[in-house]
Formats: structure tokens, sequence, C-alpha cells
């Protein structure tokens, strides 16, 4: 069931009755923190691999100005 099919489905309940309606508000957050969970965890991998290459290059800068050290 997509979000728009879980707040109509809410919709016409909310109509009827003033209780039994929050597990549709509760299911559309626990959708939403696992979406935030998600891009927060795609996030932090991209930032890893960010310092991981970061690291390399940096490794391979120091490298190449030893050497340019050494050959002058």
């Amino acid at each position: 069931m997509t979000d728009a099919d879980l707040i109509a489905a809410h919709d016409r309940e909310a109509q009827n009755t003033m209780v039994g309606t929050s597990y549709y508000v509760d299911e559309l957050d626990r959708r939403s923190r696992e979406r935030a969970t998600d891009a927060a965890n795609r996030l932090a991998n991209r930032s890893f691999w960010l310092a991981v290459s970061s690291t390399i290059l940096s490794a391979v800068a120091t490298v190449a100005a030893v050497l340019a050290l050494i050959i002058r």
C-alpha cells in the first residue's frame, strides 16, 4: 500500500470514527522514519568512501612531493 493509499484510507475511516485511526498515522510515521534512516545510512556510507578516497589521494600527493624533493 502506498503512502497516498494509506492517507486516503485514513481519511475515509476518520469520517466515521474518532477511535482506531491512529494505525494509519503510525504506519506513515514508521515509513517516514524508515526512509530517513535509509537516507542517513546512504550518506554515512558515501562519507566513509569520500574519506577513504581523500586519504588515498593525500598519500599519493605525499609520495609525489617526496619524489619531487629526491629527484631534484
